[in-house]
């Protein structure tokens, strides 16, 4: 059984890659929305104890059975279109049951931010943590509110399109130093050219993390127009580090739930975070 970044995966992913993304497009209709039951299996996988009901469907599923089981199930989303999700973003999604909500890349604390408006009026606009130049220009990955999160303008213009990752070289951007201590920046991976990189504040990277490997789950087989892999290509090993480091909080719990109750489909990898012992080497093709 090869799983995501076992040892066995690491010398497995070239071998494996073209012809399990081949088998994914097919179990789902070639990129439509067939609902065909995922293949056979007899493992013995259990779904987490509080969500039994929703992983139904997975029970006792593994390796690309389970992928494809799992990709079905967060295929049952209702398309909330982009103005509505940033009303339940602002609402109640970011804010909970705060008086604030936090900006992902600094930390800042917006008070009274609960519509489109009072977000404007207080710098903050919405992230797309898959780019929306890299296959989230259309609905329904558009208005996903599992890859959205309310941001600091400024940031949110400072990370633009470049992929996640660790500045090793030249830094060419510092954000503000947040309450915990951390903070986002914009720089070279190495040196002083090459690949730009934006490396998130450290207590997010799981979030962040998670939120990427639904996002791919979800939309990976269904290739949305203008859908590419550049970003997630050079993330994977990284997103999957720290989804491991960065564990899921109560926090992250009760978003996942309000998202549930506005768009109608949850993240397993917050739900369950044993896949990514699980799941198969995710391709890269």
């Amino acid at each position: 059984m090869t799983h995501l970044f076992s040892p066995r995966a690491r010398g497995a992913v070239a071998r494996m890659a073209t012809p399990f993304a081949i088998a994914l497009l097919a179990a789902c209709g070639g990129g439509g929305t067939s609902t065909a039951p995922p293949p056979t299996n007899t493992c013995r996988t259990e779904p987490p104890a509080a969500q039994a009901s929703y992983y139904a469907p997975a029970r006792s599923r593994c390796d690309a059975a389970l992928l494809t089981s799992i990709q079905q199930l967060v295929r049952g989303q209702r398309t909330l279109g982009y103005t509505s999700a940033r009303d339940s973003l602002y609402a109640f999604v970011d804010r909970g049951t705060r008086p604030w909500i936090i900006d992902l890349y600094t930390g800042r604390q917006a008070v009274g931010v609960t519509t489109r408006a009072t977000a404007a009026q207080n710098s903050i606009n919405t992230e797309h943590t898959w780019p929306r130049s890299r296959g989230a220009e259309v609905d329904p990955a558009l208005s996903d509110l599992h890859h959205l999160f309310s941001s600091d303008s400024a940031a949110n213009e400072r990370r633009s399109n470049y992929p996640f990752g660790l500045v090793r070289g030249t830094v060419l951007w510092t954000g503000p130093v947040s309450g915990s201590g951390d903070m986002s920046r914009l720089g070279y991976a190495s040196g002083n050219s090459g690949q730009i990189v934006f490396e998130p504040r450290a207590s997010v990277r799981g979030d962040i993390a998670r939120g990427l490997l639904y996002f791919y789950i979800r939309y990976g087989a269904d290739r949305p127009s203008g859908f590419s892999l550049t970003n997630f290509a050079q993330e994977r090993d990284l997103l999957i580090a720290w989804a491991r480091e960065d564990a899921v909080d109560a926090w992250e719990r009760g978003r996942n739930d309000a998202i549930q109750r506005a768009q109608g489909n949850r993240n397993p990898f917050i739900d369950w975070p044993e896949l990514l012992d699980l799941l198969p080497t995710l391709p890269l093709s």
